[in-house]
């Protein structure tokens, strides 16, 4: 299998050479990957986060966007650009682990699941570092996205995603900021996928780490939740 690797990034250069040297030390074989695909969608940074990404792995395809257009945007270009046969998202941050891998994929192969979550709220209740304000609001989205959608998710707002590629067949996505999260979510259930959660670890990062998901944004997520779960039809 042909393991995508899909890192949007925008001004990540103090994370991004960690992040990729753990995937690059990653031996994905026993979970059935056999060549790995790294994308990374640099978001209109201006430092060094491709040159940083690329000296630790050359052959990483990078896609550019001249202006920062939003965490979603960047997926939507690099999931036109996807040749494996599954698509894992990593975000250019530490929040989230490589090392991780493994367990998000295992699903995929010994289980013949469609999609992964890796869900922050399964092992921890409260994730380490994660603030009242955004533990509400994960709590308060995820709430109203099950009652909407008919999931029975604990974590639909996490950024680790692993889908094989044939689940976005016929899905259209166009939410261009943070609502990408709840969009996929409800999309792909309507298509009438089931998602599989694995509990991950997390440490929430502060906004002077380069945490880039700000309060105002839960408006736009709010707003997805709402348009997406309520559409008729999945695209």
């Amino acid at each position: 299998m042909k393991l995508s690797i899909l890192i949007p990034a925008y001004n990540e250069e103090k994370s991004i050479s960690q992040v990729m040297q753990e995937i690059k030390s990653l031996n994905l074989s026993s979970c059935g990957v056999n060549e790995k695909e790294i994308i990374l969608i640099d978001d209109g940074s201006n430092d060094k986060t491709v040159e940083k990404a690329t000296s630790v792995i050359p052959s990483t395809r990078v896609i550019r966007h001249v202006k920062n257009q939003g965490k979603g945007a960047a997926l939507i270009s690099g999931i036109a650009h996807v040749t494996g046969d599954a698509i894992i998202i990593q975000d250019a941050d530490l929040e989230y682990s490589p090392s991780l891998y493994p367990c998000l994929l295992r699903p995929l192969i010994e289980e013949n699941r469609d999609i992964v979550y890796g869900s922050r709220f399964l092992a921890n209740p409260h994730p380490d570092g994660m603030k009242m304000s955004y533990f509400f609001a994960n709590r308060f989205g995820n709430f109203l996205t099950n009652i909407l959608c008919g999931t029975t998710l604990t974590d639909c707002m996490t950024c680790f995603k692993v889908f094989k590629k044939s689940s976005l067949q016929g899905i259209v996505l166009e939410s261009r900021g943070f609502g990408i999260e709840p969009e996929l979510t409800a999309k792909l259930s309507k298509k009438g996928l089931k998602i599989k959660e694995v509990p991950i670890p997390y440490k929430a990062r502060t906004f002077k780490e380069g945490k880039k998901f700000k309060r105002i944004y839960s408006l736009d997520v709010l707003w997805a939740i709402i348009k997406y779960s309520l559409l008729s039809e999945f695209r």
